[in-house]
Formats: structure tokens, sequence, C-alpha cells
């Protein structure tokens, strides 16, 4: 039995609305930016292993702004580069990866992998970026999506078994110049199987539930992330905690499936909430927020 794998930390929100006297007014844009992150499977033989993924921008402006906004998105080199080169590492030993991550050229389309990076932060100027407009048209929030690739080459001779992994920081600059405001970072990780091993080869993200005390029917949500292990490595997965109470409304979580055997390729997991019909809730004001971070383990 190997210790378990990586831990991705899944975060339920429970929130409702607030009732405001006005709309808010934003003094000029806001932007953000979110992404997903990937794992794959090594192979020593010549096949390269792919994943791919996407990055988002999302940014608001008030009504008194212009309904078009140069961006740039950019992605940094990660935790353990060699000059430009990208690198997954084995814990902290000196055991590493090469990798390669490639931006898509079209707006909402996948990006192809190749032996070669085309996503990078310049100081300068708008080589090796995701650059566009983002289009508002009449409404007040706009959105864009674009794809990722990142190919870890086989073939890098016999690595010692483990998970190996990297982060790349992920930000966006508004307007599309060097004096444009920088987003907060989003945190791409990205993580390589060695041997028998188990990847989350997509993640899951935040669940969100909006409740009504004494809600005559349950609350329930669900998403799909995708679990790769190696072929017939029997594998199981947890969530913790399972089951807990937020604002007073207690709820549980569950997956489908909990356990099985690796093939090598994809299996999709679910991961549903439950929240019970009937339950008052905790709250001192008309509506209340809050939010419980969970952890999804695998074990092999």
């Amino acid at each position: 039995m190997k210790p378990p794998a990586v831990s991705p930390r899944l975060r339920l929100a429970l929130l409702a609305p607030a009732l405001l006297a006005g709309a808010p007014a934003w003094a000029a844009y806001d932007c953000n930016v979110s992404v997903t992150s990937v794992g794959v499977l090594y192979t020593t033989s010549p096949v390269n292993q792919d994943a791919n993924g996407t990055v988002t921008l999302t940014c608001t402006r008030a009504s008194g702004d212009a309904n078009s906004l140069t961006y740039r998105i950019k992605a940094d080199n990660g935790l353990n580069p060699n000059g430009t080169q990208r690198r997954v590492r084995r814990g902290t030993s000196g055991n590493r990866l090469d990798y390669f991550l490639r931006r898509g050229t079209t707006v909402g389309g996948a990006a192809s992998c190749g032996n070669n990076t085309n996503w990078s932060a310049p100081t300068s100027g708008n080589s090796q970026v995701i650059r566009d407009t983002l289009s508002f048209g009449t409404a007040l929030t706009a959105s864009v999506t674009w794809g990722y690739c990142i190919r870890v080459r086989g073939n890098q001779g016999s690595p010692t078994a483990g998970s190996y992994t990297d982060t790349v920081q992920v930000f966006a600059q508004y307007p599309g110049t060097n004096a444009g405001a920088l987003t907060s970072p989003a945190s791409l990780n990205y993580t390589v199987g060695v041997s028998n091993q188990c990847v989350f080869s997509s993640f899951p993200t935040n669940m969100v539930f909006s409740y009504t005390s004494f809600s005559a029917t349950p609350q329930v949500a669900s998403q799909s992330f995708n679990l790769r292990c190696s072929n017939s490595l029997p594998w199981s997965l947890a969530v913790s905690p399972a089951s807990t109470t937020l604002l007073g409304l207690g709820y549980t979580l569950g997956l489908s499936p909990a356990s099985g055997t690796g093939t090598g390729a994809d299996e999709s997991i679910t991961i549903t909430g439950t929240l019970p019909a009937g339950q008052a809730g905790t709250c001192a004001a008309a509506t209340c927020s809050g939010s419980q971070a969970h952890v999804i383990t695998i074990t092999y």
C-alpha cells in the first residue's frame, strides 16, 4: 500500500444573495483569472503524455466604461525551472522531469501540444502570452476562456517511482499594456505519476448551494472530475469530512465510484453534496454565507 497521492481541496459554500438598496458602483475595470489543474501518468516509452486544461478571464466594468478591454494572460516558469525549461519534481528530492506548456491560439479552442513552450510571462511586450480584446456588448460582466496543453515527454529514462508535481502561477494584465493592472495569480497544479501511480487528471471545483430555511425538499448538487491510475492498480477514494454542519445546516458528500482498478485511462468520478430538507439553520441576519474545505484523498 502506497501513501495517498495528491489531495486536492474542495470548498463547499452556502450562499444567499444579500438585499441591497442599490447596485454597487465600480470605479474601474475589475478582473480575475481562474485555471484548471491537470495530471498524467509517465511512460518510459517514446510516447508523450498530454493533458489539456483551460484558463478563464472574467472582468466587470462600470456602466460608463468602454465596452471592450484589451488583456494579456501570462504564466510563470513554475517552482522547478532550469532556465526557461519547466520541470516537475518528486517531493524535495532531486528527481525531475521536463515538460512543455503551450497556450491556445483561438478563444474557446483547445490548445495543441508540442515539444516546446509557447506560454510564458515576459517582463515586457506581447511575446509568448495570450492576448486579445474582451467584448462586453451591453453587459457589465464578461468572460473569456482559452485552452492550454501540457506535455511531458516519454523516454526520459527510468525515473524513481512517485508523484512529481509543479505549480505554475497564471495571471492577467488589463488593459494589455506594460502599465496595465495585474490580477491575483491563479495556481495551475500539474501532477505526473511515475510507475504504479494515481493522479487527478482533472480537479473538482467549488460547490455552491443556496438554501432557504425549512426547505421542503433536499438541496442536491453534483460535479465530476477525472482520476487516472496505472493499469491493474487497485484504488480507493475518500472525502473528509464526509458529513459536517455549516451555518447550522447539516450536509453530506459522497463519491461514486469510490473504488476501482486502474486502466491507464481517465475514470470519471462524481461527487454529490446533499442538504436534507426541513433544516432551520443558524443566521442572525436575513441572509448568511459560509464555506467549508474538504479534502479528497486517493489510496492505492
